[in-house]
């Protein structure tokens, strides 16, 4: 009893009112603007699917026995995940230190932990809204099933936390906005397109398969694209069991930075 009383307390005291009250800011600092935040990338998504689905799907016509437009759509459906869950944590971060109410969150009772929490939640909860819409979106236009619903939310959530959580990081490092494109450009979009979200890794030369396979974006499509319509080129617990540890790592690397303060007032 002893024992169930003290996790009670540890898990009210995670997620107490200065907690709340923090997410809470965060979930409707995006819904405020859901023209932007939500219906924008569902658009984006639409026209990927126009263009590369209809457009390249008439020319290919299956990878893996599997309709070109239905393979490509669960790293689509990544994709906007990935960028709305990043872009959702670097902006509120970059704002909070520019606006310099980001020294009322650091003055509040907030562990490090708490708002590591609070703010990747909220990156999660955008990304998953725009992942469900773009899913729903792509039932009409592919038909497209989901053969394993549990290990499709299990990685779209572990993608959304992993991004969500590098958000922050590049929200704590940039001093300028243009650092948060900056990365998202260099490092994050190089990293999509190379992680077999419009191609098989077996399709590729010996050198690119190697890159791909070295691509943690990789493990996530390929899960999410196994649990969606059934094939892969990883084995699917491998893949879920790398993206399991990605997001753990930056999400543990992301709650360290915030206990240091580093670099966390502009």
């Amino acid at each position: 009893m002893a024992e169930d009383s003290g996790e009670r307390t540890l898990a009210l005291g995670v997620l107490d009112l200065p907690f709340r009250t923090l997410l809470s800011r965060e979930v409707s600092r995006f819904a405020r603007v859901w023209t932007q935040t939500l219906l924008a990338p569902l658009l984006t998504s639409a026209l990927y699917v126009v263009i590369f689905g209809y457009g390249l799907g008439s020319r290919i016509r299956e990878v893996e026995g599997v309709p070109y437009l239905r393979f490509i759509l669960p790293g689509l459906i990544l994709l906007s995940v990935i960028t709305a869950s990043y872009g959702n944590t670097s902006s509120s971060l970059f704002d909070a230190k520019r606006e310099r109410y980001i020294d009322e969150v650091l003055l509040s009772p907030m562990t490090p932990l708490q708002m590591a929490l609070a703010y990747v939640l909220g990156g999660v909860l955008r990304g998953m809204l725009v992942g469900v819409g773009t899913f729903v979106l792509a039932i009409p236009l592919a038909g497209l099933p989901a053969e394993r619903p549990l290990l499709l939310l299990a990685t779209g959530l572990a993608t959304s936390v992993a991004f969500a959580s590098l958000g922050i990081v590049a929200g704590v490092f940039a001093t300028r906005i243009d650092h948060i494109f900056f990365l998202s450009t260099i490092v994050i979009q190089p990293l999509t397109y190379l992680g077999g979200v419009f191609y098989s890794a077996e399709m590729m030369p010996a050198p690119l398969r190697a890159v791909t396979y070295a691509d943690p974006i990789f493990y996530a499509v390929d899960a999410f694209r196994f649990a969606a319509v059934g094939v892969s080129d990883a084995p699917a617990h491998t893949a879920l069991a790398a993206l399991v540890v990605f997001a753990g790592l930056a999400f543990a690397g992301t709650t360290e930075i915030l206990r240091r303060g580093y670099r966390l007032r502009y």
